[in-house]
């Protein structure tokens, strides 16, 4: 089969009529314009195109419930697409009128609206209450709904490329649609992020759009078309600047529930709805908090803080509203400290919600982790963590050496940490157990006294101290209120049993440890996402990596030059996005900020590497291909140094500069790549994109899909490190033997 794929062409021209086949020409530059609108349309074409990459990739975060794996997989369903239309736009033989192009941007910036709107009728038709959409699920939702995008996006740049008349082959239309791309990314990320949703951007899109192709390249040539063009900007804009209008279309997403409140925060999407008298908050449309519930409340509350004899200090992380600070207020503390891991949770949620009911309570403006980072001299008799499994990087950052760490550096002498995951009940599954014995033997390699309270959920407390089950003894001596954690229900001869049984099943928990760049609990849910959904992630890993193998071998020497270098461009981006989410948790907003970086490196990479290496050549190629490694090696060392986890904006900084360098690499390496290959002529930018977008696409989905869960993020790094290294070897190889 794969020999007749292989040579289909062959096997094609026997069965064909014996007509004389004749080799069409290449298609030579026709297309006549001023320098100015050339500019002004590659800077046009990647800022439509990164303006609609970032509001749909928040929008299918949203959708698939913030999964942060679903960041990598449509960015690669993205490139990858856009690869297929680039390769086309390079081979296509036909001219192309100019009216024909124009009116392909214009639908270019449709299309993301009815994307939108799409996604809208699949949440309400298709992902029912309760359903859990698969990878296999997400990943055809996602190419089915930006083929038609990424296809016209990616093969209008190649076309032009080629088409346009220049004087000379160089990287200027691939810098200045990484300008458009910079100025999109920077424009959304920085100002219309905070003052329009994701629905106003597109129609802002559509409209901006329409105004330049009207105004500056004239564009219908009737009057009466451009007035209708303009005038449909002007409808879909305001339409979707209506409150009422917006805020509809947002809560079909809530079947059988009155959507109240919803809210794009740095942290994800932040909804609230009302169901007959309950009110429920989503964090990318996943519940996060109830109005009230109790039993779990007490559970949470009860638990640890009856092991301290006194407890007269508090931190609370999440969970206020839904019942949590009213037990902890039974203990009538001095010091009532509550953070949530979504501070627009509080904000939004009192609005709504009966604030949590003590009158030392207080808020403090930041997460949860960014507060223990912060404080130095508050110490708390008891720090309770009542936060979401770690079904994302988000919520893992909560479940790490480094976070208890951090608790147990802000607990007094003799003060005890409590923690819950929903996996428990009478049958835990493997990948369950996986999950418990990986939180266990985490929390077991920073307290000297961890034990386990089964039950619905499972609940971990941990301290320098003993613990104790004999929760009626604990009553006793401290005689909160309760209805629930009582005597009646709770017997510590059963629960000490239970307790017993499940330990022994968590082994001795040689590497299971969950570290923030090895984030072991993460994936271990994310396996058991997939095995609940029927998926097989060793299958696809596999064609992955033989399809990233096979293309190795394929393309000419400086195209594989470009493949590599955007494969590890696009693997420590992705990298980079998945540990400021482990470290900080807002990807939700970073991501964006991060793209918009990365292709700022790249403008700056295809201006300077003229300057700094003057004569393209084959050592200098190689050159770049050994600094991105020298980049790569730099991550491992800068990641682990103590200011990253101390101090937030000097991490930040620091993995900002990491993200930019490569695509300063990745741009120079495309200039000096077409300069070196300038014998192919126009076509030849087309192709350089095409491999520079497929490399980027598996770089964004093997490394944190694959690699990343069996070596964590610094060997990771060092893989992509000796991966260039090779290359390079080979390239300078292969040049000096002709």
């Amino acid at each position: 089969v794969f020999h007749l794929l292989w040579n289909i062409s062959y096997y094609l021209n026997i069965f064909r009529s014996k007509k004389t086949m004749i080799q069409p020409a290449p298609l030579a530059p026709h297309l006549e314009m001023e320098k100015r609108r050339v500019t002004l349309l590659f800077i046009l074409l990647g800022f439509i195109s990164m303006v609609s990459q970032l509001v749909l990739l928040r929008e299918f975060v949203k959708t698939y419930h913030g999964n942060e794996l679903i960041i990598g997989i449509f960015i690669a369903i993205w490139m990858i697409l856009t690869s297929l239309g680039a390769w086309a736009g390079s081979t296509y033989r036909k001219r192309i009128r100019e009216t024909l192009i124009f009116r392909g941007i214009v639908i270019l910036s449709v299309i993301p609206m009815v994307i939108y709107v799409l996604l809208i009728i699949i949440t309400r038709l298709v992902l029912l209450p309760g359903y859990e959409p698969g990878m296999f699920t997400s990943v055809c939702h996602m190419v089915l709904l930006t083929i038609p995008f990424t296809l016209v996006s990616g093969f209008l740049f190649s076309y032009l490329s080629r088409t346009i008349r220049k004087q000379k082959v160089d990287a200027g239309f691939y810098m200045l649609d990484s300008l458009g791309s910079l100025v999109g990314g920077g424009v959304f990320g920085l100002l219309l992020v905070f003052f329009l949703d994701n629905i106003q951007v597109l129609a802002f899109l559509f409209l901006l759009t329409a105004i330049m192709v009207v105004v500056l390249f004239g564009y219908p040539q009737r009057k009466a078309e451009k007035g209708f063009l303009l005038l449909a900007g002007i409808l879909v804009c305001g339409l979707m600047m209506v409150p009422r209008v917006r805020f509809g279309m947002e809560g079909l997403r809530y079947n059988g529930e009155a959507l109240v409140e919803s809210k794009d925060t740095p942290f994800g999407n932040l909804s609230f709805t009302r169901q007959e008298g309950q009110v429920t908050g989503y964090l990318d449309r996943f519940p996060v908090l109830q109005s009230y519930d109790l039993a779990r409340s007490e559970e949470t509350v009860h638990y640890p803080a009856l092991q301290h004899p006194d407890p007269d200090s508090f931190l609370l992380i999440g969970g206020g509203f839904s019942g949590t600070a009213s037990e902890v207020a039974k203990y009538d503390p001095d010091v009532f400290d509550y953070c949530e891991v979504n501070p627009w949770i509080y904000r939004l949620g009192k609005k709504y919600l009966a604030p949590p009911g003590s009158d030392v309570l207080r808020f403090i403006e930041m997460d949860g982790r960014s507060w223990l980072m912060r404080t130095g001299k508050d110490q708390y008799d008891v720090i309770i963590a009542d936060v979401g499994d770690p079904l994302t990087l988000g919520w893992n950052r909560y479940y790490t050496l480094e976070f208890y760490q951090l608790v147990r550096s802000r607990l007094t002498p003799g003060g005890v940490f409590g923690m819950h995951l929903s996996t428990g009940g009478s049958y835990v599954n493997v990948e369950g157990g996986q999950v418990l014995a990986s939180a266990y033997h985490t929390l077991s390699q920073v307290f000297p006294q961890v034990t386990v309270v089964p039950g619905y959920a499972t609940y971990f407390l941990a301290s320098r101290d003993t613990l104790s089950l004999d929760f009626p003894a604990l009553l006793e001596r401290n005689p909160v209120p309760t209805t629930y954690v009582h005597p009646d229900y709770l017997d510590a001869g059963r629960l000490t049993f239970d307790r017993d049984q499940l330990v022994e099943r968590f082994g001795s928990g040689e590497g299971s440890v969950n570290r923030d760049l090895w984030p072991r609990l993460f994936y271990m849910n994310i396996s058991g996402w997939i095995s609940r959904t029927g998926g097989k992630l060793g299958a696809a890993g596999i064609l992955s990596v033989l399809l990233f193998i096979l293309l190795l071998f394929l393309y000419p020497r400086l195209k594989t030059g470009m493949y590599v270098a955007g494969f590890t461009g696009a693997g420590i981006q992705i990298i980079l996005i998945m540990v400021m989410q482990s470290l900080y948790g807002f990807a939700y907003m970073v991501a964006p900020l991060m793209i918009t970086i990365f292709m700022g490196g790249l403008v700056a990479g295809t201006i300077t590497w003229k300057h700094i290496w003057h004569q393209p050549s084959t050592p200098a190629y190689t050159a770049l291909l050994w600094i991105m490694a020298v980049l790569a090696a730099a991550g491992v060392i800068l990641l682990k140094t103590e200011q990253l986890f101390t101090h937030r904006f000097t991490g930040q900084v620091v993995i900002g500069l990491l993200n930019f360098l490569p695509g300063v690499v990745v741009g120079s390496v495309y200039g000096l790549s077409l300069a070196l290959s300038e014998r192919e002529g126009s076509s030849g930018i087309g192709k350089l994109y095409s491999a520079d977008l497929a490399g980027a696409a598996l770089g964004t989905f093997i490394p944190p899909v694959f690699i990343l869960p069996l070596l964590g993020v610094s060997n990771t790094l060092i893989l992509l490190c000796g991966m260039n290294v090779i290359t390079g070897l080979y390239i300078l190889t292969r040049w000096q033997k002709r």
